[in-house]
């Protein structure tokens, strides 16, 4: 699958953000990340999945990013699939693969035939209230894993708990970036160098994510339906940031294996959603 290469691409090229000069790789204080992460998992499911990919042809799917669901306490998700009337139109709508230029996603050129391919997908709008098919949210743990853990696993039940309350037929998905580089060099903390323990920093991260999160099986009012994880080597240096595909990195049999939560998001909105 493109995702995870994809993403690791993109991070490759350091970026501007917030008022500091100084172009990073990651930071923390920037959302920017998880809505790589989150195109990446959709172009992904629209490639694969032809549930979805034919849905988006009726013109029955829409996208929103950085959507406001809307509950008893109100949750904006990096990244959502909607369910739109089969009569609305694209006119002054965002498309999906002009998202990629905004967000500067790297695309190489098997990418962007694999893009051109696809059915048109346009954001809601403000105004919109349509139906939430997948909520997504990513979250990532580039450094400090230890300390990192208990406040990672609170971000994620909590998120999972609000979409649900305020789409209960969602499909709810969390999608987490795990960093196994050796050191890293953080932002928030003036350009120091922090020193991991690896692999074993990692594996606990991923460890938790597969053992602790639950799912929809196991607490339908608030578990995930579908959870993944892409282990990254990423040293924010400006070194080049890889995908890992052996440990710690989840493996093909686990559940949070990046292509396996592919599959079953698909699974899961065949089954969910006939439009």
């Amino acid at each position: 699958m493109r995702g995870p290469g994809l993403l690791a691409r993109t991070m490759n090229v350091p970026t501007t953000r917030g008022k500091g000069a100084r172009a990073w790789q990651y930071h923390s204080r920037s959302d920017h990340h998880s809505k790589l992460a989150c195109w990446a998992v959709m172009f992904d499911l629209m490639l694969e999945c032809d549930a979805v990919r034919d849905a988006a042809a009726r013109g029955r799917l829409g996208f929103g990013i950085n959507h406001t669901m809307v509950g008893p306490i109100n949750k904006t998700l990096d990244l959502v699939l909607t369910v739109v009337q089969p009569n609305r139109t694209g006119r002054g709508r965002r498309s999906f693969a002009a998202v990629a230029d905004t967000l500067g996603i790297v695309l190489d050129d098997e990418d962007r035939k694999a893009l051109r391919s696809l059915p048109e997908l346009f954001e809601e709008s403000a105004e919109d209230v349509s139906e939430v098919a997948v909520a997504l949210e990513a979250k990532a743990c580039m450094t400090e894993h230890v300390k990192s853990l208990p406040r990672l696993h609170a971000e994620i039940l909590a998120t999972g708990y609000l979409a649900k309350k305020a789409a209960p037929h969602c499909i709810a998905v969390s999608y987490s970036l795990v960093n196994a580089a050796p050191d890293f060099v953080t932002p928030s903390g003036a350009g120091k160098r922090n020193l991991h323990h690896q692999p074993e920093d990692a594996r606990r991260v991923v460890e938790m994510i597969a053992r602790a999160i639950p799912t929809a099986n196991d607490v339908q009012a608030y578990g995930y339906d579908v959870i993944g994880v892409t282990v990254l080597e990423c040293r924010n240096d400006g070194s080049k940031v890889r995908v890992l595909d052996k440990s710690p990195a989840p493996m093909t049999s686990d559940h949070v294996h990046y292509e396996r939560m592919i599959r079953s998001l698909c699974s899961s909105f065949r089954s969910r959603f006939r439009l």
